[in-house]
This record gives structure tokens, sequence and C-alpha cells, in this order.
């Protein structure tokens, strides 16, 4: 099944970059020159993807971060460039059947298809640019929170949190060290983690020594996490052993009661089929402490509320990431971004600190949330 999954998945992808090619090749002047530098970006770019996927464990990490990062990137961009092709065929048919172009526009056909390969690979390169500014530069999410069902015995909670780094060969060290001084920078009581800490392959994380890294997060109770589902994919073992090198307390659902002041409960990602329900994890909890939930994946909210859980933390949607994805995921989930509040209990869905494939947030944001919980 999953053999054939991955056969299917290869054939589209092999389907559409055809089609970007041909079309790219049509708009080209007929000098061989161009078509050849072409061609080679092209499957440069292409492949890489490819290549990243399906033998990216095995090449060495210098070389194995290059192909990831162009091959990221390209599966990113690939999605406007596939735009633009589609509009200029719906642009061809229209003129074919009702007559749209103005005559100089047909008797220059030849420059129009290139001034329009210019334009979109300009407009590309300026979305490009924007989408690494805005992941460049992470917001930090102030939200004061207030849980007076419960009482808070004494001062207020600063809790700092943070999901989906995805350490790997996109996120890497350099990138962690900035990371680390922002959460750090936020004075936090305790810092929590929702899952995808690590992004798929192991390997870089470790020969990067960013366990070094993660143990400089500083916090008067400690770093909590709880895995996610890319955790899983590169290996459930490795991560956990990976993660308690960092000094992170896991919680694989488990809870624990902070200085008799409030409760962190944490549960396996879903990826797991074995996993606690949240009625099952609430066992033995002290509920007249504030109790607060850290679950990766967004879903069935209203456990969490049926269950009094007086604060939810999740990540896992990276609320799309890019344009247009982020209107699907928001039809997706029924919190896919952001802060709400139902019944009593209080739910942050984090749009990431890091995120998967190419470094660009286009329509979304890369985000800590800095929560205050006063009385």
């Amino acid at each position: 099944m999953q053999k054939t999954a991955i056969l299917i998945i290869t054939l589209i992808y092999a389907g559409i970059n055809s089609y970007l090619y041909t079309r790219g090749l049509q708009a080209l002047p007929a000098q061989p020159v161009f078509r050849i530098l072409y061609t080679s970006l092209f499957l440069t770019f292409s492949l890489s993807f490819l290549v990243a996927m399906m033998s990216g464990e095995k090449l060495a990490f210098p070389l194995s971060s290059v192909v990831e990062s162009i091959g990221s990137y390209w599966i990113m961009v690939m999605v406007y460039l596939v735009a633009a092709a589609l509009l200029g065929d719906l642009l061809r048919l229209a003129d074919h059947f009702f007559g749209i172009f103005p005559t100089y526009l047909r008797e220059h056909y030849p420059l129009v298809k290139q001034v329009y390969l210019g334009i979109t690979v300009g407009i590309v390169a300026m979305i490009s640019l924007w989408g690494y500014v805005k992941f460049d530069s992470p917001e930090v999410v102030h939200l004061p929170l207030s849980i007076p069902e419960k009482g808070f015995a004494g001062e207020e909670l600063r809790i700092v949190a943070a999901s989906d780094i995805h350490l790997g060969n996109t996120i890497r060290r350099s990138r962690l060290e900035k990371f680390v001084k922002k959460i750090n920078a936020q004075k936090p009581d305790i810092i929590l983690l929702a899952g995808d800490v690590i992004d798929r392959n192991i390997r870089p994380v470790e020969e990067q020594r960013m366990d070094e890294m993660l143990s400089q997060l500083k916090a008067r109770y400690g770093v909590y996490a709880v895995l996610g589902n890319h955790e899983y994919y590169g290996g459930v073992d490795k991560a956990i052993a990976f993660l308690k090198r960092s000094g992170i307390h896991l919680l694989r659902d488990q809870s624990v009661t902070i200085d008799d002041r409030f409760v962190v409960v944490g549960r396996d990602d879903r990826t797991n089929p074995d996993r606690h329900s949240i009625e099952q994890l609430m066992q033995g909890v002290n509920r007249q402490l504030p109790v607060i939930l850290l679950d990766h994946q967004p879903y069935h909210l209203s456990e969490s509320q049926q269950n009094k859980i007086d604060l939810q933390i999740s990540g896992h949607t990276h609320r799309g990431q890019i344009f247009p994805f982020n209107l699907l995921v928001d039809r997706m989930f029924e919190l896919a971004h952001g802060y709400r509040k139902i019944g009593h209990t209080h739910f942050y869905v984090s749009s990431g600190l890091g995120l998967w494939a190419a470094p660009l947030r286009i329509g979304t944001q890369s985000e800590i949330v800095n929560m205050v919980i006063r009385h």
C-alpha cells in the first residue's frame, strides 16, 4: 500500500513538472544556449525534491542539506508557477474562442510569451523574498489569560509556548540559536513545546549537536514537550533520546504537577493509535489546580472542553504555511490558528516557530506565544 501511494505521488509530481517544463520551454527564445541552461536548472530543481525524499538520509550532511533546500524551495514555488502556467493557458484559450488579444499581441506572440515568463519569474522571486522575511522575523504573540474558576495560587505565570520547530536540514543550528535567544528573552516561568521539535531526519540534528543549543533554554520550571507526527516519521526512539539529552522533560500520556500550582498534561501524538484519551489522562489529576494540556494536533476540541481542561496548546497546522493553503487549512480544522475560548477552556493553536520544507511564510506567520496567566 505504501509503495503504491509513493508511486502515485511520484507520477503526479512528474506530470506536473512535465507540464511546467513544456510551458517554460515554449516561452524561451530558439537559441540552444537558453534551452540547455533552462533544462539543466529545471532538472536540478525538480529532481532535488525526489532525491531528498527518497535518499536524503543516505547522503552526507552538507550534501543532503543542499539537496533538501533546493527541493523544498521548488515544491513551494511550484504552486505559483503552475498557477501562472494555467492562467496563461486559459488566456490563450479565451483568445482562441473569443479573440480577446489585441492585434499587437498576436503579431508579437513569441515576445509576449518571453515577457510573460520573465514577469512570472520576477513575481515568484519577490514573493519568495517576502516569504523569507516573514519566516525570518518570528512574531511574539502576547496572550493574557485568566482562569478564575480555579483561582491561581501565587504570582502570575508566564508560559512561553512554541510548536513545529522542525529541526533538521532547513532549520539548522544557527537558526535554532536565534530561536533559543528569542524564547529566553521572554523570561518564561515554563517553556512548553507542542510537538514536531524535530523535522524528519534525526541525523542532521545530531551532527549539528543541536541538543547543546536546546539545553540552553532557561525557565524557572523547566522545559516540557510532547511528540508530534514528525518525531514518529524520523524514528521515535531516536527522537525521544535526543529530546532527553537536550534537557527537555518529555510527556507521553503523562501529567506532572508543578510547584503545587498547576498541572501540565502531555498527550502522545495521534500517530500513535494506542495513545490515551483525554479522559484517561485526567484520571488522578488534581482538578482543583489549573490544567494545561499539550496535544500536537488540534482535533476534537470538544473532548478537552468536556474534560474541563483549562488551557490546551497545539500546533501541527502551520496554518497552511503559504497561500492559498492557509485558506484550505482554515476550513479543515475547527481552530487552525490562534486563540479561542470554548466554554471554560482556553485554546491556542500555534502556526509554528519553524516550518516544513522551504523557509517561506506567505500569508501566515512564524511565532512564539507568550501567555501570562493571572488571577
